[in-house]
């Protein structure tokens, strides 16, 4: 099945096939243009959260820009944003056009699902649609937590945020790191052979790597612990430069191999290059409060044992 790209003039083949985490055999979709131009080779980011956020929102000023349609049903700017907003941080150093590329496939693939499902009357499941309810609740219970903490988010509360977080302090310890993704263990293992005998880790990881760094020889540049992974971050983090992983390494997408080129402790970071990460502290704190205080004097029926408190103040229907 081919799908026209929205004044591009290119097609877009489908492939079939598994997709999953931080692995996956990407459509050659065209990104958009962007002031966020794609760079040569891997941009070293210190901040990912902060790139990330640029791009989704530069994609959302014209979020309604029909990029792709597949199966009747239109792929947006917007979609592509909020696909970008749910990947691990960790990916900003792929660049714009692999992560738009990411995107696209995730949501030509969604869409095909949804096609089929509807085709084949699994949208009228009862369980189905209980669980569509549930999802709906979810974004709008999520909508109104984010016009609720809108108004805490201010300049002075950011200020007054980093003050507590990172002025004075050092920035975040980072790691220099190569990969190989591989989906079996035992493909894992042959390659740490081959390594110990002398073979090349960027060659290796350039033709086995099912992972977007294979193109840079595995690397994924700088990375903080809290952009990885728990499995692969904590091993890592442990290594000292030069040094590989003697076992795969299991996660979701599949099975790594793992080498630290280097180690940096970076610099206090400026309050403009930890805005996003100081307003999602705030919004989440800001949310807590919120919903702390709906759960308030609140009770709860349980049909076959009475009333259940909801936990905090939450009073007996007794």
């Amino acid at each position: 099945m081919k799908l026209v790209l929205a004044r591009s003039g290119l097609l877009v083949a489908v492939l079939a096939g598994p997709h999953a985490g931080h692995a996956g055999d990407p459509v050659q979709a065209a990104a958009a243009s962007s002031p966020i131009a794609p760079r040569a080779g891997l941009s070293l980011l210190p901040y990912p959260a902060q790139t990330m956020s640029l791009m989704a929102d530069n994609l959302d000023k014209n979020a309604d820009f029909v990029v792709a349609t597949v199966a009747g049903q239109p792929v947006t700017k917007g979609d592509i944003a909020d696909a970008i907003r749910a990947m691990p941080v960790s990916l900003a150093s792929l660049g714009y056009t692999a992560l738009f590329t990411r995107a696209m496939d995730q949501l030509l693939r969604l869409r095909l699902a949804v096609a089929s499902a509807q085709k084949t009357g699994v949208d009228r499941d009862p369980v189905v649609l209980r669980r569509e309810k549930a999802a709906a609740d979810q974004v709008l219970a999520e909508a109104w937590v984010d016009r609720q903490v809108g108004a805490t988010i201010t300049e002075a509360a950011l200020r007054a945020r980093y003050q507590q977080d990172f002025a004075g302090k050092p920035g975040p310890e980072e790691v220099r790191a190569r990969i190989i993704l591989v989906p079996t263990a035992a493909e894992a293992r042959d390659l740490i052979a081959r390594i110990r005998q002398g073979a090349d880790f960027g060659d290796l990881a350039k033709q086995y790597s099912k992972d977007f760094s294979a193109a840079q020889d595995g690397d994924i540049g700088y990375v903080r612990l809290d952009a990885l992974g728990t499995e692969v971050g904590a091993v890592l983090f442990a290594l000292a430069p030069g040094q590989m992983t003697d076992y795969p390494v299991r996660a979701l997408p599949g099975y790594f191999v793992l080498r630290v080129e280097g180690r940096r402790q970076r610099a206090t970071p400026a309050f403009d290059d930890v805005r996003p990460e100081l307003a999602n502290a705030l919004r989440r704190a800001a949310a807590a409060a919120a919903l702390g205080a709906l759960t308030t004097d609140i009770r709860v029926q349980d049909t076959n044992a009475g009333a259940v408190p909801s936990g905090g103040t939450a009073k007996s229907a007794r």
